[in-house]
């Protein structure tokens, strides 16, 4: 795995150390093609999905790296150090490669800083057997100077990260209704007048502009999701978007007339 260029790179060209087809039995596999990296992500738990989800909207990270391997060799010693057993592969007994959930690159003041961090859930916090696994990881990365931590689901915004999901398949035109940009300039006034003046739900909002217009059926709302996805339009995204109801949006600096060169 080494030789193929697992764990190792940054960005597009970083391969994770464990992928789906790895870990088929979890059931909870799932692939996101990252907006920061523009590679496709592989997550193991919903957990991961989620945390993913914050990590892609927020302007300080740089870099996401899913699915980090420490090197066996290390963790070994650490382990012996610890007197704790180390993992090992159920029926080969062999001992396997710790990785940790997600390594990010973080923006701080003057420089990159680089953050390990695992994903477990807050009933994992009981187990004996995860945390002397934890164990093993912390003190890798504590001796390595990187700051780590844990992760639950109580410390990953729920209103942001469904925001996110939402509008996510949405910034790029991959998964357009037939929007092109030079569409998206002719819309957004009549799309954003319609929404800020009619006070009417969201989704009706943007159901009237796509018969005033012509347009297929939920073109207009898959353009709401690609102007808050490309920060063109701003919204509270801490609070959960309701298309049931009114949105309260505000345009960006950005101009509409060079929409195209924002995505």
């Amino acid at each position: 795995m080494i030789k193929e260029g697992c764990g190792q790179d940054h960005g597009c060209d970083y391969l994770p150390w464990l992928t789906i087809r790895d870990v088929p039995s979890l059931g909870l596999s799932t692939r996101v093609a990252g907006w920061k990296t523009g590679r496709v992500h592989h997550f193991l738990s919903q957990g991961e999905l989620d945390y993913f989800y914050f990590l892609d909207w927020s302007d300080m990270v740089l870099d996401i790296r899913e699915q980090y391997p420490l090197p066996l060799e290390v963790t070994q010693e650490i382990a012996e150090r610890l007197e704790i057993k180390h993992p090992v592969d159920p029926k080969t007994k062999e001992a396997v490669v710790i990785t940790s959930d997600f390594l990010i690159d973080v923006q701080g003041n003057h420089h990159v800083e680089l953050k390990a961090r695992a994903i477990i859930s807050e009933n994992e916090l009981s187990s004996k057997r995860k945390i002397e696994k934890l164990e093993i990881e912390r003190t890798y990365w504590k001796e390595q100077g990187v700051n780590w931590g844990i992760v639950t689901e109580n410390n990953i915004p729920e209103s942001l990260v469904k925001n996110v999901k939402w509008i996510h398949s949405a910034r790029d035109f991959s998964n357009s209704p037939g929007i092109t940009p030079k569409i998206l300039a002719q819309i957004e006034p009549i799309l954003f007048n319609h929404i800020t003046n009619s006070q009417i739900p969201l989704a009706h909002a943007a159901l009237e502009v796509d018969a005033k217009l012509g347009l297929e059926s939920g073109s207009s709302l898959w353009v709401v999701r690609h102007f808050i996805a490309n920060r063109l339009w701003i919204v509270e995204m801490n609070e959960l978007i309701d298309t049931g109801m009114p949105m309260v949006v505000f345009r960006s600096k950005h101009q509409f007339d060079e929409v195209g060169e924002h995505v």
